[in-house]
C-alpha cells in the first residue's frame, strides 16, 4: 500500500511537472476564452478593441501567471486598426477559478507599422492636444516596438507602463523650417508617476544635412509640458543659410555677417522646455567640437580696417576648436585655432562672456599678428606683414553704450603698447583711463617712448613723442573728439624730444592744460627748435561760449607740411590766432619770409598764365614770398577763406574760396607778376592813369584764375585781364605800407 501511494505520488508529480513544462513551452490552443477576453478588454478601456483568431494559454511558473497569447492580433483604437506581431495577456491563476478576470499585464508588439500608427496608440495615453502635435511631428517612416502595460486590481492601467522600439527612415518635423530626415533610432519609454519618459538613441539621421549619428534625446512629458535634454552630434558642411536658421533657433545675432561657410564636427547639449503652446522656454545649451575649416565674411568695419589695412572683411579659420555654454543669464563662447585675415594663418584664442541681464559682453583673447599689417596712425606706427607680433586683450562693452579696455598689450620686437583701464563712450571718445605705456619704432628708429598715467591729474612724460599725426589732424576734420563729455582733468606733459615729420624737431617740449567736459579750457605749450627758435601755443577761455587759440612758431614748415597740395615749403615764421566757439571758428594766419616749390596747382597756374619764367623758378629753387596773410572761418569740416594775400618779389596772389579739409579745394583769385604790381604802387597817386594807362593800349596785365578738385588733383583755369580790381590794389597797398612802417621802426 505504501509503495503504491509512493508510486502514485511520484507519478502525480511527474505528470504535474510534465504538464507544467508542456504548458510553459508549448501551451494549449483554445478558443474557449476568445469571447470572454474580448468582452473583458472592452471593460478595461472602451476605446480599445481586440481582434484575433485563437488563443493559446501558457503557464508562467516564475510569476505564477497564465499567459494568454493571441494569434494574429489586431488592435482597433478609436476606429484605427493596428496590426500586431504579439499580444500577450498575463492573468492571475486564481481568476480562472473565479468570476473575476484579473489582467495583471499586457505585452503588445508590432513590426514595421507606419510611423503615424504611433499616434493611434498614444491617443489612449496622452491628452488629445499632445497627440495632435505628435501626429504633425511624425511625417514619414516605419515604427516597430513593444509596449508593456501593467494593470491594477481594478483593471486600470498603472503608471509604470513602458515602450521600447525602433523608428526606421523617418522624417520628424520639429517646426516648418527644422526637421530631421532619414532617421533611424531606438526608443525606450516608461511611465514614472504622472510623467512620460522617452529615451531616443539615433543610429542614423540628418538635421540641416548634418550627420546626427550617435545623438541622444531624453524627453519628459508631464502636465502638458515637454522637457527635452539632448546630446546632439553634428558633422558635415554648412553654409550661411543653415547658420541663419540655427542662429534664429538659438537667438544669436548675426546681423554683421554677410556670408558664412565651412565644415564642423560638434557635440551639442541642448536642454529646453516646450510649453502648452509648443514654444521654447528655459533654453540652456552647450557645444564643443572642431571646426576644420570655415570662411566668415563680415559687413564693412571701418575701425578694424583702420588698424588692419589688409583686412578685407573676411576671416578664415582652420584647425579650430569651439566651446559654447548658454545658461540662464550668461552665454560663454571659447574659440581657438588658426586664423587669417590676409595671406597666412596665425594662431589665436578667444573667449566671450555675454550677460543677458546687463546686455554686456566681456571679451578676452590673444592673437598672433605676425602675418598681418598693423597701422596705428595716431602713433605714426606701421608693423609690416611678416614681422613677429601678438596682441593680448581683455575688454567689456555694451553695444551703443560704452567700451572698457581692461587691459590691452601689443608686442612686436621692441615695440610695446600697453593700455590699462581705458573707458570709451559709444562714440569711442575717452571717458577715463589709468595707464598707457607706449614705445614704437618707425623705419628702425624709435619714434615714441612715453608713459601716460592718470590719478588726480594726467601726467605724460617720456624721451620722445611723434607729433606728426597731431599736426596732420589740424588740417583734416575728425568726426570724433578725443575726450568725451565726462572727461575732466588737469594735464602735465614733458617730452625730451618731439618729432614733427620734418627736420624741425622740438626739444624740451612742455605743456600744462585743463580739460573740462571733454574740451580744453586752458592750455600753455612751449618748446625749442634751437636755443633761439621757439614754438608756443596757448588756449584760454574768453567766455562760456568762446575760447582763443594762439600759435607762434619760428618755424612754419611743421604746420604747412601736411597740406597735401603744397610740397617743398622752406623757411618761414608762423603766427596764428583763432577764436573758437562750439560750432564755428574765426582765424587769422600770417606766414613771413618763406619759399615754396613743387606746388602742382601753382605751377599749372603760372604756365597757363604764360609766366613761364616764374614757373621755371618754382620748379627749380622755388618762389620766395615775403608774406602770406589769410583770414578764414571754419564750420565742421569746411574752411572758408574770406581773404588771402601772398606777396613776393616774383609774383603776388590774392584769393578766396573754401577747403573741405582732406577732400576738396575750391579757390578763385587774381595773380599779378611783381613788375606790374610795383609799377602800380609807384604810380598810386595817379590812379586814373594806372587803371587806364598813359598811352593807348597800355594797362595792367593780371590773371584771373579758378582752382578746384581734390588736394592731389586740382584743376586750374585762367582768364587774362587788362586791369586789376580795386580790391587787389587796396590789399597790396595796405600790405606794402605796413611793411614800410615796420622797416622804419
Amino acid at each position: 500500500m505504501g509503495r503504491f501511494l509512493l508510486r502514485f505520488f511520484i507519478l502525480l508529480i511527474v505528470l504535474i511537472f510534465s504538464f507544467t513544462l508542456y504548458l510553459s513551452y508549448f501551451g494549449i490552443e483554445t478558443d474557449k476564452f476568445d469571447v470572454f477576453i474580448k468582452e473583458k478588454s472592452k471593460q478595461v478601456n472602451q476605446n480599445v478593441k481586440l481582434e484575433f483568431n485563437k488563443t493559446k494559454i501558457h503557464l508562467n511558473p516564475t510569476e505564477l501567471n497564465l499567459v494568454v497569447k493571441l494569434k494574429e492580433p489586431r488592435v482597433i483604437i478609436r476606429s484605427n486598426t493596428i496590426n500586431l506581431s504579439k499580444l500577450n495577456l498575463f492573468l492571475s491563476i486564481k481568476s480562472i477559478f473565479s468570476s473575476s478576470f484579473l489582467l495583471k499585464k499586457a505585452e503588445v508588439a508590432f513590426v514595421k507599422n507606419h510611423i503615424k500608427d504611433l499616434t493611434k496608440i498614444t491617443s489612449i495615453f496622452v491628452p488629445k492636444i499632445i497627440n495632435k502635435q505628435i501626429n504633425k511631428i511624425f511625417a514619414e517612416g516605419e515604427i516597430e516596438g513593444e509596449f508593456i502595460i501593467p494593470f491594477d486590481s481594478n483593471g486600470n492601467i498603472e503608471n509604470d507602463y513602458g515602450f521600447s522600439g525602433k523608428i526606421v527612415d523617418a522624417r520628424i518635423n520639429i517646426t516648418k523650417e527644422f526637421f530631421i530626415k532619414d532617421l533611424t533610432t531606438e526608443i525606450n519609454h516608461r511611465k514614472v508617476e504622472t510623467a512620460n519618459l522617452f529615451n531616443i538613441a539615433i543610429k542614423k539621421g540628418s538635421f540641416l544635412d548634418f550627420d546626427l549619428t550617435d545623438s541622444i534625446f531624453k524627453l519628459r512629458s508631464e502636465n502638458n509640458e515637454i522637457n527635452v535634454k539632448s546630446l546632439l552630434k553634428k558633422r558635415g558642411e554648412f553654409n550661411f543659410s543653415k547658420i541663419k536658421k540655427i542662429s534664429s533657433l538659438l537667438n544669436f545675432n548675426i546681423n554683421n555677417i554677410k556670408d558664412f561657410n565651412g565644415k564642423i564636427d560638434l557635440k551639442t547639449n541642448i536642454d529646453f522646455k516646450l510649453n502648452k503652446k509648443y514654444r521654447i522656454e528655459n533654453l540652456v545649451y552647450s557645444m564643443e567640437g572642431d571646426i576644420p575649416y570655415s570662411e566668415i565674411y563680415f559687413s564693412e568695419n571701418k575701425i578694424i580696417k583702420k588698424y588692419l589695412p589688409d583686412y578685407n572683411h573676411a576671416v578664415i579659420l582652420k584647425d579650430s576648436k569651439i566651446k559654447l555654454n548658454k545658461m540662464k543669464t550668461t552665454n560663454i563662447i571659447e574659440l581657438n585655432g588658426f586664423m587669417k585675415t590676409n595671406n597666412e594663418f596665425d594662431s589665436f584664442n578667444l573667449k566671450q562672456i555675454y550677460d543677458y541681464n546687463k546686455n554686456r559682453f566681456n571679451v578676452l583673447g590673444k592673437a598672433n599678428l605676425t602675418n598681418s599689417q598693423v597701422n596705428i596712425s595716431k602713433l605714426n606706427y606701421i608693423k609690416d606683414d611678416g614681422k613677429k607680433s601678438e596682441i593680448d586683450f581683455n575688454l567689456n562693452f555694451v553695444p551703443n553704450k560704452y567700451l572698457n579696455i581692461i587691459k590691452l598689450t601689443f608686442l612686436a620686437d621692441e615695440t610695446k603698447i600697453n593700455i590699462t583701464k581705458l573707458k570709451l563712450n559709444k562714440n569711442f571718445e575717452i571717458d577715463d583711463f589709468k595707464k598707457l605705456e607706449i614705445k614704437t619704432f618707425k623705419n628702425g628708429s624709435k619714434n615714441n617712448d612715453f608713459l601716460v598715467e592718470k590719478s588726480d591729474k594726467v601726467n605724460i612724460s617720456g624721451k620722445i613723442y611723434d607729433a606728426e599725426p597731431l599736426l596732420k589732424s589740424l588740417f583734416k576734420k575728425d568726426d570724433k573728439k578725443t575726450f568725451g563729455n565726462k572727461f575732466s582733468s588737469k594735464i602735465k606733459i614733458n617730452f625730451e624730444k618731439t618729432i614733427t615729420g620734418t627736420n624741425d624737431d622740438v626739444n624740451n617740449f612742455g605743456m600744462i592744460a585743463t580739460i573740462k567736459n571733454g574740451s580744453y579750457e586752458k592750455l600753455s605749450l612751449k618748446g625749442n627748435f634751437t636755443e633761439n627758435e621757439i614754438v608756443e601755443m596757448s588756449i584760454y577761455q574768453i567766455d562760456k561760449e568762446k575760447k582763443t587759440l594762439q600759435v607762434i612758431s619760428d618755424r612754419a614748415r611743421p604746420f604747412i607740411k601736411n597740406f597735401d597740395f603744397i610740397k617743398g615749403f622752406e623757411g618761414g615764421k608762423l603766427e596764428y590766432e583763432s577764436i573758437v566757439s562750439k560750432e564755428t571758428s574765426n582765424s587769422n594766419l600770417m606766414i613771413t619770409d618763406f619759399k615754396v616749390s613743387k606746388v602742382p596747382a601753382l605751377a599749372q597756374l603760372l604756365t597757363l598764365a604764360s609766366l613761364q619764367g616764374i614757373a621755371d623758378t618754382l620748379s627749380g629753387e622755388g618762389i620766395r614770398f615775403e608774406s602770406f596773410e589769410m583770414k578764414s572761418n571754419s564750420k565742421g569740416n569746411v574752411m572758408n577763406i574770406e581773404d588771402a594775400l601772398a606777396i613776393g618779389p616774383a609774383v603776388s596772389i590774392l584769393l578766396e574760396g573754401y577747403v573741405d579739409k582732406g577732400r576738396t579745394v575750391s579757390l578763385r583769385g587774381t595773380l599779378v607778376p611783381a613788375t606790374k604790381l610795383n609799377a602800380i604802387i609807384a604810380s598810386i597817386p595817379l590812379v586814373g592813369d594806372i587803371l587806364v594807362g598813359k598811352k593807348t593800349g597800355e594797362g595792367v596785365v593780371g590773371v584771373s584764375f579758378k582752382m578746384k578738385g581734390p588736394p592731389k588733383d586740382i584743376k586750374t583755369t585762367v582768364n587774362p585781364i587788362k586791369t586789376l580790381t580795386p580790391r587787389f590794389i587796396v590789399r597790396a597797398v595796405e600790405k606794402m605800407k605796413k611793411k614800410k612802417k615796420e622797416e622804419t621802426k
